[in-house]
């Protein structure tokens, strides 16, 4: 990684962590070139960066500002379904530790879920996955052998789902998510580092692929100061 892509990333850090406010101005670059011991150039080629992401804003004679609308790295868009990893790339380092892996029958309530009979094996998979070494949330994943094949546990360490694509060769089409609020677990209090008493964000989830096959049935269950559910609405045209 280059200076200007790591002064870039520590400046970012400073916006997600609330060192500087949505609307607030950024020291001018003459003050962070002297705090990173660089150039204005490189400092200029950072701040270009975090333009081009959309966490900043220019104003003419007046200097760099943090977006009004900036809203956090770690918000879930609610439409988007491309995976952990690929939601956090070039934002944070995704890292997984998988806590049980088997291949079993389904429950009534799964085959339901994934569309397929109860004889039907399928993989069940539960993860913990970090953003930059900390926790960030638990997924537990229902996926069906007759759809997604040759899964193994070292495969559900990465992204599963650049397996899927990048080796199966399937497409990912859409998803229905179901958000509700629950109180913490014993997992969440021993894997995610919550309180007893802390409210827990919990995201359910049937994934299709472009062809109409389901192949994930999943609940993750993230902490409640890691990040939110952003959900957009396309208003008609008057």
């Amino acid at each position: 990684m280059s200076l200007y892509q790591q002064i870039a990333k520590k400046i970012r850090q400073k916006i997600e962590n609330g060192d500087y406010q949505p609307g607030e101005a950024l020291p001018r670059q003459a003050e962070l070139a002297n705090e990173f011991n660089t150039s204005r150039v490189t400092i200029q080629k950072s701040l270009d960066m975090l333009f081009n992401d959309n966490l900043i804003i220019r104003r003419q004679g007046s200097g760099t500002f943090v977006s009004p609308t900036y809203s956090s790295a770690l918000d879930i868009i609610s439409s988007q379904y491309g995976g952990t990893t690929q939601l956090f790339s070039g934002k944070a380092k995704v890292s997984t530790k998988v806590l049980h892996f088997e291949i079993r029958l389904p429950t009534p309530e799964e085959s339901k879920k994934l569309n397929t009979s109860e004889t039907v094996p399928v993989y069940d998979i539960y993860r913990l996955r970090f953003l930059d070494n900390e926790p960030y949330e638990l997924t537990k994943s229902i996926m069906p052998l007759s759809v997604i094949t040759n899964l193994t546990e070292e495969v559900a360490t990465g992204s599963i789902f650049s397996f899927i694509k990048n080796e199966l060769h399937l497409e990912i089409g859409s998803a229905v998510r179901r958000i509700s609020a629950d109180k913490a677990n014993n997992d969440d209090v021993s894997y995610l580092n919550c309180r007893n008493d802390d409210p827990v964000l919990q995201v359910s989830q049937t994934i299709s692929l472009t062809d109409g096959r389901i192949f994930e049935y999943s609940h993750t269950r993230h902490r409640y100061d890691k990040g939110s559910i952003v959900v957009f609405n396309k208003m008609p045209i008057s």
